[in-house]
């Protein structure tokens, strides 16, 4: 029987998620992210190299998808490290690591096995908890309100695929976002927000004022720095 979809919960873990690794900015490093919860993140040509290191036919596994993660005897997550565009390599790495941190490993751990065929709830899980992470609604509000045209995939390090997936599922994850945990993630990213970069001198600072003129040449309505 196919894993429940557990609505909402995906976004309180990526919040947490947010909250406990340290993240400032945009987009988001999964690398940096990874290491900071002890999961090692392996390039598949390296894992070529080892052959007999290799549990199952992770080669065959990944001509299907971007990344997958081997569970035992620790949590590792192996890439393809060619042919790949930057932005769907880093969905797919916060993706696995939807996976390791909405506990599917633990809570469905035959479901999860690389024997079985992928769940479709679990997947969609980890889809809404990438999403989530790399472009949490609060900040996501932030900018399209105070700054529509920075508004943009790039800005997130998204695809313009997942950008519109994020901006469709907006309202639906919305309401599991309380006020604590928004003003949380506002804190949390307060600098990255207020920057901004000064076209006729070249230096960056923070508007904390939102004076709408650079501190250092008094150059007018400096452009921000996202």
């Amino acid at each position: 029987m196919d894993a429940p979809f557990r609505n909402g919960r995906y976004v309180r873990y990526a919040c947490s998620v947010l909250a406990d690794c340290g993240a400032c900015s945009l987009p988001l490093d999964p690398f940096d992210l990874a290491s900071r919860a002890g999961i090692m993140l392996l390039p598949l040509s390296r894992v070529e190299s080892y052959p007999l290191w290799v549990p199952y036919d992770i080669a065959d596994s990944l001509r299907m998808t971007i990344a997958v993660t081997l569970s035992y005897p620790t949590f590792c997550i192996v890439f393809r490290d060619s042919d790949v565009e930057p932005d769907r390599l880093r969905f797919a790495i916060f993706h696995e690591l939807g996976h390791i941190f909405m506990n599917h490993y633990r809570d469905f751990p035959e479901t999860m096995s690389p024997a079985r065929m992928t769940d479709p709830s679990l997947e969609a899980e980890a889809d809404a908890f990438a999403l989530n992470l790399m472009a949490p609604v609060p900040i996501v509000d932030v900018i399209r309100y105070n700054r529509p045209q920075q508004a943009r995939a790039a800005v997130f390090g998204l695809s313009r695929s997942a950008w519109m997936r994020r901006l469709d599922t907006m309202d639906r994850d919305r309401a599991f976002v309380d006020e604590e945990t928004a003003n949380l993630l506002i804190y949390i990213f307060h600098n990255y927000l207020l920057r901004r970069r000064c076209a006729a001198c070249g230096k960056t600072f923070i508007d904390e004022t939102q004076a709408d003129a650079c501190p250092f040449c008094g150059a007018a309505a400096p452009d921000w720095d996202l």
